[in-house]
């Protein structure tokens, strides 16, 4: 009987359990990180029910016994902002909760500082790209060189880190002259610093300790929202301020007596503080392989932010590179054909010339704010000059009896602005369980202009300045090298607005829709020797769409395609009268992109067919102007590979394909003529090995080639009488070894084992039936060391 009275004791209990169980409710939830990945060991509490528990390592937690109501549901993770949700609980039912937690603006910034020391890749993009997703899942070929791969080759500005991605050629030009191509067609123009560009052509040039990464973006990038050259561009992101605290100097000597320092300086000005700040300045002086040679460069790069809160900042950046240099301008020429016929250490210009100067001055300020854990809203506001300009001396063809060069005066003072204004605003949000949509919304604005005052002796016979190639004679009169004839000036201008809208719709986690478009309106204008002149200006609006399609086989794995359109101005004369209407173009690209190793190794390929409409090239002839081509259409293939294949062992390896050629002009002879300076392959390796433990720890060796193709040296419009003319192939070794003990590091890198004498670029010269080229440095080295105080 007691038995009897036992269980029915406990089942009453039970029942009375029971009953109150399904009088309240329960909280299911499952967190992740921005990445995708689980989030564990998050704190999860329930405002006003004291209820907390902690996320298992699927970053899934479970809430029981809640009565009914509305409550708000608080996750918080140390380095992450915390996140609210309201959920409402229902009695007898399970409330089901999905959230993802970011991490803090501060965190987030001392986790890139940390990660691009010792890495060769980067998974995403900066913000300055204004791409809010993984790079695996953006359908476009996107590579990035980080400073650590800077540093371990050894490069000391922005051209010499072209060769670490695909499709990317420096043309013509030196130490203070930037011109480049990507996939074959001219960019020159779309070089962007921190998200701010367009149409400024950079001098002086930013100097490697100022980069914190180069962001290479091949074809069109409607999403940069300013001018998209259908080839591609190239984005600069400075260092910028960190709550870690900098410290680091820099000291470097080489061949031809080059000697630099710089530093590196950042963190708070007080511990916990909202103000950080980072300052980068230097100094590099040194000669040339060639007679009196010389290039200075200085800079100073100041950065301030400040945080209003954890939602809330503001950056204030200044960057001004000064330069001067005495140059070769068109730095050799053939005799006879023969590229080699003159030595490459004679002078082409003269000691009592002055040196050329250059000055770049970079003003941006930078505000983000962050309204939740989906919407922020990211302004900025950027003010740029260059200028470029002095006295120098140029070929002008051989003697007779080609036992002299031949030179002329001239004199050129050029310059350019432009001011920019841009609004973006991103975010994301589901429609449906597995839909996700992130979301750019954009507005810019950009006022430029450039200019030059030049005069020169070209063709004059009487004006020339021979100079023997066995015997050169230098230190002309002064007074002979002041530029006493006439001068023409000549001014171009343009306004663009612009509004981006674009969608990234990504579904069941595996297929990606961007759906994106940009409306442009150009004003372009022009003057010659008189004041501003209305009947120059001409506006002129197009709407370019933008289609990529993105298949996610694994969280690592993806293939994409693309089809992206460009439109912008080009700011150029024509010499002889007019001016270069607005460039158009159009990119279909395909490729495949995968992450190896845990992530520490990035494999990039892609095909991709451009037509880029109404191309305007240097005019050879005279410095300033332009020559408009017609059409160019280039397809072609890119391969890119970075990261690390063990803990010890790095890599950079590209590869590419291009195939540029003009398909429609005015001229019908120049139809099927390979575009100037395009290289059908190109191909760079650079390894590393690094130990990492033993009686060697420290030490690292590594080398690297650069292969490029035969050039093309035919001008369109020009020198195209005698068909398609080429440089030759070359290939360049260089190597280095290094040792990294605590906080200090010694590097030498030697360039140019082999020694070789080789051609980067040039133009044939139907005329006279020769060759204007420039030539690289023979073997030389840097010998860098760097103290982390």
């Amino acid at each position: 009987m007691k038995k009897k009275a036992s269980l029915l004791l406990c089942f009453s209990i039970l029942a009375a359990v029971l009953q109150a169980q399904s009088d309240k409710g329960n909280i299911e939830g499952h967190i992740i990180t921005s990445d995708g990945g689980p989030a564990s060991y998050v704190s999860v509490l329930l405002k006003g029910d004291k209820k907390a528990v902690i996320t298992d390592n699927e970053g899934k937690f479970v809430l029981t016994g809640i009565k009914p109501g509305s409550y708000t549901l608080l996750a918080t993770l140390v380095g992450y902002n915390p996140v609210e949700r309201l959920v409402e609980v229902e009695a007898g039912k399970t409330a089901h909760i999905s959230l993802q937690i970011n991490a803090s603006e501060r965190e987030l910034k001392e986790v890139i500082v940390n990660a691009n020391r010792k890495s060769y890749i980067a998974e995403k993009p900066s913000a300055s790209l204004r791409l809010n997703a993984p790079l695996i899942e953006v359908p476009q070929n996107i590579t990035i060189a980080t400073k650590q791969s800077l540093r371990d080759m050894g490069l000391l500005s922005k051209t010499e880190i072209f060769r670490l991605s695909s499709g990317i050629t420096r043309s013509y030009g030196g130490s203070m002259d930037m011109t480049v191509q990507i996939r074959g067609t001219n960019a020159t123009y779309g070089t962007y610093r921190n998200g701010i560009g367009g149409p400024i052509w950079w001098n002086a040039q930013e100097d490697a300790s100022m980069i914190e990464r180069l962001e290479f973006v091949k074809g069109p990038a409607g999403f940069m929202l300013a001018n998209a050259e259908p080839g591609g561009l190239i984005n600069t992101v400075t260092k910028q301020p960190t709550h870690q605290q900098i410290a680091e100097i820099g000291f470097g000597v080489g061949s031809w007596n080059m000697m630099r320092t710089n530093i590196d300086l950042g963190g708070e000005f007080k511990k916990e503080g909202k103000l950080t700040y980072r300052l980068n300045a230097g100094v590099q002086k040194n000669n040339e392989f060639y007679q009196f040679g010389r290039f200075n460069r200085f800079f100073v790069a100041p950065v301030l932010k400040y945080e209003f809160s954890e939602n809330t900042s503001l950056t204030v950046e200044h960057n001004y590179v000064k330069a001067k240099a005495r140059e070769n301008t068109h730095s050799m020429m053939s005799v006879n054909g023969d590229l080699w016929a003159v030595p490459i250490n004679i002078a082409i210009n003269d000691p009592n010339n002055p040196m050329w100067g250059a000055a770049d001055i970079y003003n941006r300020v930078y505000l983000q704010h962050r309204f939740n854990d989906n919407w922020t809203m990211n302004a900025q506001a950027a003010h740029m000059t260059t200028s470029w300009g002095g006295t120098t001396l140029y070929l002008e063809g051989l003697s007779p009896n080609k036992d002299s060069l031949y030179r002329y005066l001239a004199q050129n003072d050029w310059w350019g602005r432009l001011s920019n204004v841009q609004l973006f605003i991103d975010g994301k949000f589901n429609t449906g369980k597995k839909i996700e949509h992130k979301v750019l919304l954009g507005i810019d604005y950009g006022d430029g202009a450039e200019g030059s005052t030049y005069g020169d002796h070209w063709g004059e016979p009487e004006n020339r300045y021979p100079l023997s190639i066995t015997s050169p004679a230098y230190y002309l009169p002064k007074d002979t090298l002041v530029f006493e004839g006439d001068k023409y000036s000549w001014l171009t201008s343009n306004t663009w607005q612009a509004v981006y809208v674009q969608d990234h719709i990504k579904m069941f986690d595996k297929l990606i829709v961007t759906l994106a478009g940009r409306f442009t309106q150009l004003t372009t204008g022009q003057d010659w020797n008189t004041p501003d002149d209305p009947a120059y200006e001409v506006t002129d609006n197009k709407f370019t769409p933008r289609l990529g399609l993105t298949y996610m086989f694994t969280p690592n794995i993806s293939a994409y395609a693309l089809h992206d359109e460009s439109f912008l101005s080009q700011r150029g004369a024509i010499f002889g009268g007019g001016r270069l209407p607005p460039l158009t173009g159009r990119n279909n690209e395909l490729g495949v992109k995968a992450l190896f190793f845990n992530k520490l190794l990035s494999v990039t390929a892609s095909v991709y067919d451009i037509i880029k409409n109404n191309v305007g090239t240097s005019d050879p002839i005279h410095p300033g102007f332009y020559l408009k081509t017609g059409q160019i259409r280039s397809r072609g293939v890119d391969v890119d590979i970075a990261g690390k294949v063990n803990d010890n062992l790095y890599i950079n390896a590209n590869y590419s394909y291009v195939d540029a050629k003009i398909t429609k002009d005015e001229d019908k002879t120049l139809i099927g003529m390979v575009n100037n300076g395009t290289a059908k392959n190109l191909a760079n390796v650079w390894l590393k090995y690094q130990v990492n433990d033993g009686a060697l720890k420290g030490l690292g060796f590594g080398g690297g080639m650069q292969y490029t193709d035969k050039r093309s040296g035919t001008w369109p419009g020009y020198s195209t009488t005698d068909g398609n003319k080429y440089l030759p192939a070359y290939s360049v070794f260089d190597a280095t070894v290094s040792y990294t003990l605590g906080r200090f590091n010694i590097a030498l890198n030697v360039y140019n084992l082999a020694n070789r004498k080789y051609a980067t670029s040039g133009s044939w010269q139907p005329d006279i039936q020769e060759w204007y080229f420039d030539i690289e440095p023979p073997r030389n080295f840097r010998l860098m060391t760097t103290v982390r105080l």
